[in-house]
């Protein structure tokens, strides 16, 4: 059974240099991977779809109560 629900907003709790994302970027759970991954889709602030990237379970966390998101821009971490 998956702990975190389909269309769940998760915080990612590592780096992806790979995708250009960092820990603490913030995405969507739009797909469940066996036994214990996800697929996240990740949003600008306008809505616009930057990624759609794949990740285990032990890598995302729910949001923490009081949790500041900052805001930076998007680019590719080589």
């Amino acid at each position: 059974m998956q702990q975190f629900p389909l269309f769940s907003q998760v915080i990612l709790t590592k780096n992806f240099p790979q995708f250009g994302f960092l820990r603490g970027d913030v995405a969507t759970i739009v797909e469940y991977i066996e036994p214990h991954g996800y697929i996240l889709e990740v949003f600008d602030n306008e809505g616009d779809t930057l990624d759609v990237i794949p990740v285990s379970e032990s890598e995302i966390s729910f949001p923490k109560p009081h949790t500041v998101v900052n805001y930076r821009e998007y680019a590719t971490v080589a």
